[in-house]
């Protein structure tokens, strides 16, 4: 079984969020395999597991034993048991492909995390921009009213000054509203000083968080330049054995052994990327473990 290599794609807007996605080489060639079955039922056990692989032979057992189970339940019979002394070998070898995947993975994974870390001071940045602009509003709202009342006491003014008989009672009211007004005018020039300190700050923190992404694009762009797509054996049934060079996880796995044990039964590629059958790992649900109809139909013809 072959696998495409995925690859990394890192686009970007000024403050928008950049988007990680993997994308397959679709284009591929599947040469034309033909697999002569084994006697059934096939007597296998587990022999060699390179220690870089990280599993020990009860994990793969309980592994190749779902992958058996599911051509079992379409067969109706069977078709795989378990052997500590059987010939048939199913063996881990680890070699370029398996460490290439692990730096894959690793590599990944440290994307993510920046990614991530970018996420979530984006989220803050937004949460303060927000913010700001609640107060942008309200500092507006409290400049109109302010103005208003000036204009009022300004009118109110004139119209004492215009009157002969204006009192003194009317006189201090007026310097009481000035005062009033004049200690509103100050305190909304403090806070329009200290928003516009708050918005200088965001400005800034936004150059940092674009740049933070100029540099996220630049790692993306290294990832895609050292992990290109390609096209590589995952897993290899000779007739005798199974060998397995490559996965990235428990499923991936199990939908290697359950391909290979496949020819094990004789059964060839498929035209279904989605099948188990299908010569490339590409368009398989690794968490719906189960046949499709191309598998089916290939099984049916065995019969």
């Amino acid at each position: 079984m072959r696998k495409q290599g995925l690859a990394v794609i890192v686009a970007c807007l000024c403050i928008g969020l950049p988007n990680l996605s993997y994308a397959q080489n679709a284009s591929h060639t599947a040469g034309s395999h033909t697999h002569e079955s084994m006697q059934m039922p096939l007597h296998y056990r587990i022999a060699d597991i390179d220690p870089r692989f990280n599993l020990d032979s009860q994990q793969v057992l309980e592994l190749t034993q779902q992958a058996a189970k599911i051509w079992e339940q379409e067969t109706g019979q069977k078709n795989f048991i378990y052997d500590p002394q059987a010939e048939f070998t199913i063996n881990f070898v680890y070699d370029e492909r398996q460490q290439h995947s692990k730096n894959r993975v690793e590599n990944l994974d440290q994307l993510n995390q920046q990614q991530q870390q970018w996420e979530n001071q984006r989220l803050q940045l937004q949460q303060v921009k927000d913010e700001i602009q609640k107060m942008t509003a309200l500092i507006a709202s409290k400049k109109t009213q302010l103005t208003s009342q000036f204009q009022q006491y300004n009118a109110d003014v004139q119209r004492f000054n215009q009157l002969r008989s204006s009192s003194k009672q009317m006189a201090d009211q007026l310097a009481q509203r000035q005062q009033e007004l004049q200690l509103q005018s100050n305190s909304l020039k403090q806070e329009i000083a200290q928003h516009k300190q708050k918005t200088q700050q965001l400005n800034q923190a936004i150059q940092s968080l674009n740049q933070n992404n100029k540099q996220l694009v630049l790692s993306a762009n290294q990832f895609n330049k050292n992990f290109q797509p390609r096209l590589f054996h995952k897993g290899h049934f000779n007739g005798k054995q199974i060998y397995i060079y490559e996965f990235t996880s428990k499923e991936d796995l199990r939908l290697t052994l359950a391909h290979e044990l496949g020819h094990a039964l004789g059964l060839e590629h498929t035209d279904d990327p989605t099948s188990i059958m299908y010569p490339v790992i590409q368009k398989q649900n690794l968490q719906k473990f189960e046949l499709t109809k191309a598998d089916q139909e290939l099984v049916r013809a065995m019969n």
